[in-house]
């Protein structure tokens, strides 16, 4: 469309403007100004081209609006100086009218920076021209070229501030359709493999004369089906944090009873690996919702027992500026420098090739979104070299 007016617009000027303007001005002038024309086409049908569009690459696309942008501007702020001195008032006063709409186009249809400071030019050559010859009303034309001009520069901001914010929500839309994707194929994949040995372990039992070997059979099904309600309880978690429905219940609780409690919860587990948990014991008082906390010690205390390849878990709780802070150690493997930045993120599990596999990947960026829910954190503690150190902080009570 801008292609299509401007030729129209230097059509009607080579009819208006023959018999006011010498020929050695004016030809030159169409000659630049089409060309410019013959540019900016050449540059958009290539761009039309799939596969030139692909080989050049974006900057190059940019590269060439800008440079088409500035050329326009170089020949409309010149065909000032060259067309209007010689008109009269009402064709000096409809070129002013074509000037300014071929900068709104140049502005709004253009992000950078170079093609407004190329628009403001013209506005600048306008603004000096009606001032030096004394158009009718110069002085409400000139502060109106001027408002116009800087009207159309804060026009453009808001549009590509619009146009920016617009991205921004669409890249987080796409992201969250992919993190939900990525969670459903997960989903799909982890649950599939304990229901798929709880069912051989159960064929097993049933057809197994062997009461050892049933015996073993109904326990591999048992764990099986534990490990089933392990994912889907984590998967649930996911959700309700996602969703919002979590909610925080701040209370005054007493940590040594939710490590205690913890310590009991995973002691089966613990003693299956054959890992020692040791606990300080403590009286320190957090305020937080305890069953958030157990939640996220259990989960810290569960990894370190099935991932952490080590033979020593230890949980204790401290107390410093105000703050209470929940420790869980173990003297296994540690993590990756690859995995420490990004342990805390959605579906990322460490590569340690000697941990057991295993689970969505979801557990660590649960517990850290529950200990924000009670305006706290979790973090990694990289100072801890002989396996891996989590932390838990949260606020003490003052009584």
């Amino acid at each position: 469309m801008a292609i299509t007016v401007m030729c129209t617009v230097l059509l009607f000027i080579r009819a208006e403007f023959a018999g006011l303007v010498r020929p050695g001005l004016l030809n030159p002038w169409l000659a630049y100004m089409y060309g410019c024309v013959a540019f900016l086409s050449g540059t958009f049908v290539s761009s039309t081209i799939p596969k030139v569009r692909r080989a050049r690459g974006r900057l190059f696309w940019l590269r060439m609006g800008q440079v088409s942008s500035i050329a326009f501007c170089i020949g409309i702020a010149t065909s000032v100086w060259i067309l209007m001195p010689p008109a009269d008032d009402v064709l000096r006063f409809l070129m002013v009218l074509l000037c300014m709409w071929f900068i709104a186009m140049v502005i709004i249809l253009n992000a950078d920076l170079v093609s407004v400071f190329g628009s403001i030019a013209v506005v600048g050559s306008m603004t000096v021209f009606t001032l030096v010859y004394r158009l009718p009303y110069a002085l409400p034309l000139a502060g109106f070229l001027v408002m116009e001009g800087v009207a159309l520069v804060l026009i453009r901001q808001q549009i590509w501030r619009a146009a920016a914010t617009l991205e921004a929500a669409l890249t987080l839309v796409r992201s969250e359709r992919d993190a939900k994707t990525r969670f459903i194929a997960s989903a799909s994949h982890d649950l599939q493999q304990p229901l798929m040995a709880a069912s051989l372990y159960f064929e097993h039992a049933i057809s197994s004369a062997d009461g050892p070997a049933r015996e073993a059979a109904v326990a591999g099904a048992q764990q099986a089906f534990a490990s089933t309600r392990a994912l889907l309880q984590g998967m649930l978690e996911h959700l309700r944090l996602e969703s919002g429905a979590e909610r925080a219940r701040i209370e005054r609780a007493d940590l040594g009873a939710i490590v205690r409690d913890a310590v009991i919860e995973q002691s089966a587990l613990a003693i299956a690996a054959q890992i020692q948990l040791i606990t300080v014991p403590t009286r320190q008082i957090g305020l937080c919702d305890p069953r958030l906390v157990s939640r996220i010690l259990s989960n810290l205390v569960c990894n370190a027992i099935q991932h952490s390849g080590g033979t020593r878990v230890l949980i204790g709780v401290t107390r410093r500026n105000g703050q209470v802070q929940l420790w869980v150690i173990d003297d296994g493997l540690g993590l990756l420098d690859a995995d420490t930045d990004r342990v805390f993120e959605d579906y990322v599990q460490g590569n340690r090739s000697d941990s057991s596999p295993g689970g969505f990947g979801l557990g660590l960026a649960s517990a850290r979104r529950m200990a924000e829910l009670m305006n706290g954190s979790l973090e990694l503690d990289r100072r801890w070299r002989s396996g891996a150190a989590f932390v838990l902080t949260l606020n003490a009570s003052s009584t």
